[in-house]
């Protein structure tokens, strides 16, 4: 037995770090904020003014919550991290686009062994950044550090989104009729789906991740880590172009294929 006195640090929680980890992303957050964000950053909860509400004839409010799956482990490999925060958010928001909602917020949750700062500032910019092309306010978030569950250097993420469209403005399957057109849009690579089976795969014909691919142009790990093409301004863009009458429906192709999203 010990007598060394108990506290969070001694458990393996430094909160200094957390303190410090909000502090080098907290620009980043902030310039996803535009008029409709209320509160600072680092409040109970985050806030957005919901007048715009009332301007719609039944507003509906969509919601979805996503993670980005084994592709951490190859970020965690390579020692890359903001990419990995992009890709959240293509999960998350191009989810919501699909039925024709504009994203209006979202908030983000990191689970680790141990909070390196730079680390999880490096996410959360990278969060940030792709809120901010998508015109989604990122309004809160939590770092959970969990030691003794997690290996000091694992993370998981996962994110939530919330999107508003207007009941007649709705778009789905019960839009789609026959003589309808299939436009597929490019991936910029695999996204965020499928890297069980890619790390297997890696692992089983012993490739590295540092080695060069010439029919890449740069190495495997760079390769695996393209981020998630963020479609979400196009799609708005087009649903204002061409309403509800050219634009019947969108199909986000994620785990499962076409097969799977195209019948959803």
């Amino acid at each position: 037995m010990t007598d060394t006195p108990l506290d969070y640090a001694t458990a393996g929680v430094d909160t200094a770090a957390g303190d410090r980890a909000v502090e080098l992303m907290k620009s980043a957050v902030a310039a996803t904020h535009d008029s409709t964000v209320l509160g600072a950053t680092g409040g109970f909860a985050g806030m957005v003014d919901a007048s715009a509400l009332l301007g719609m004839e039944r507003p509906l409010l969509a919601t979805s919550t996503d993670g980005v799956g084994t592709k951490i482990a190859i970020a965690q490999a390579m020692d890359v991290h903001d990419t990995i925060g992009q890709d959240l958010v293509g999960m998350v928001v191009d989810d919501i686009v699909v039925i024709g909602a504009r994203p209006v917020l979202m908030t983000d949750y990191i689970a680790c062994g141990h909070v390196v700062p730079e680390r999880i500032a490096s996410i959360v910019t990278g969060i940030a950044r792709a809120c901010e092309a998508t015109g989604t306010p990122l309004i809160g978030g939590e770092t959970a550090e969990h030691p003794g569950v997690m290996e000091p250097d694992d993370y998981d993420i996962a994110g939530a989104a919330t999107g508003v469209v207007d009941a007649s403005k709705l778009l789905g399957p019960a839009r789609v009729a026959d003589g309808d057109v299939v436009i597929a849009m490019a991936s910029s690579g695999l996204h965020s789906n499928g890297y069980s089976l890619v790390r297997s795969v890696v692992s089983r014909v012993g490739a590295s991740l540092e080695s060069h691919v010439a029919e890449f142009g740069r190495t495997l790990g760079e390769e695996l880590l393209e981020p998630t093409r963020l479609y979400t301004r196009l799609c708005l863009d087009l649903v204002e172009r061409f309403g509800v009458g050219g634009i019947h429906a969108y199909s986000h192709v994620t785990g499962g294929g076409l097969a799977a999203n195209l019948s959803r």
